[in-house]
């Protein structure tokens, strides 16, 4: 082989495996464990240093706006409506609040658990209601009586 080909066969190598890098290195950063607050009650610990997704419903009577309304507390459970009393966790979320977060809304929240066990929520996404909900069966009869 000529030099020219072992320089040309190095160089394609090194552009493969920087390539290869950055995919695995990407995919790592990007793909976050999603979880309800009864799993992660149940797994905390092995959650305590590492960016994850929570989802829940905001718990009534919880929310408070602290720093003229840019910073909110509140508390979620994947269980409100079977026990009142279930898994809560306090979440604490600095930034822009979406129009449709209010008392009894699904959240999906992207952070960590602080020190003091609050999770610190970096990104908040509030499940918008939907208009068209099912109806029963009895429902749909009673109406066409």
């Amino acid at each position: 082989m000529t030099t020219k080909k072992i320089k040309f066969i190095a160089g394609f190598a090194v552009i493969i495996a920087s390539l290869l890098t950055m995919i695995v290195y990407s995919s790592e950063k990007m793909s976050l464990y999603y979880l309800t607050v009864s799993e992660l009650e149940a797994r905390e610990i092995e959650f305590a240093n590492t960016r994850f997704k929570l989802a829940g419903k905001v718990i009534p009577g919880t929310i408070t706006y602290r720093d003229g309304k840019r910073t909110v507390e509140f508390e979620i459970s994947d269980l409100i409506d079977q026990d009142p009393s279930a898994n809560k966790r306090t979440i604490r979320y600095s930034g822009v609040v979406p129009d449709t977060f209010r008392e009894e809304a699904d959240v999906v929240l992207e952070g960590k658990i602080g020190p003091n066990g609050i999770f610190v929520a970096e990104n908040m996404l509030a499940k918008c209601p939907s208009k068209y909900e099912s109806q029963s069966y009895e429902e749909i009869k009673a109406s066409y009586e």
